[in-house]
């Protein structure tokens, strides 16, 4: 199967979202909520928050990379964010994957970005092989986040 890696495009939506969907669920987090409108406004509306490259086959969407800007205080340097990073699994081991971070790379090294960051689950032996292949390095770093309800507490806290 030929395949190749682009921008993504608003006739995309659709079947992204599907994938960001599945992706949610095979990581066995509750259903995803984002829904094909949000990924266009966020996407292509006046706002863009984040960028996504898919890697299709002249048709059907096979994976996808979903990046935004990132800054490092530390270095004082610009780079990207990867949200997430997904291939169908009976279409891994082809190289998508690796073409798909390859096109982030260079679009984060066209904004002017140093550095590409993401989160792997520690579970994912998997996923977390692949990047070392790649050339990443896991840093001793340990992930935070307010889920909805802590943050609403944070927020109204006087």
């Amino acid at each position: 199967m030929r395949w190749h890696v682009r921008d993504v495009t608003a006739a995309d939506a659709v079947a992204v979202v599907a994938l960001i969907h599945r992706f949610t669920a095979e990581d066995g987090n509750p259903p995803g909520r984002l829904t094909v409108e949000d990924f266009l406004t966020l996407s292509f509306g006046p706002e863009v928050r984040f960028r996504t490259k898919v890697a299709d086959a002249d048709g059907p969407i096979l994976g996808y990379a979903l990046f935004y800007p990132s800054y490092d205080t530390d270095f004082g340097v610009k780079g990207a964010y990867l949200q997430d990073l997904y291939v169908l699994p009976e279409m891994r081991g082809r190289g998508i994957g690796r073409a798909l971070m390859r096109a982030v790379a260079r679009a984060c090294q066209d904004d002017g970005g140093r550095y590409l960051f993401w989160n792997a689950l520690e579970t994912n032996r998997a996923g977390r092989a692949f990047y070392r292949r790649i050339g990443a390095r896991e840093e001793p770093v340990v992930t935070l986040s307010l889920q909805p309800d802590a943050l609403e507490r944070l927020a109204r806290d006087a």
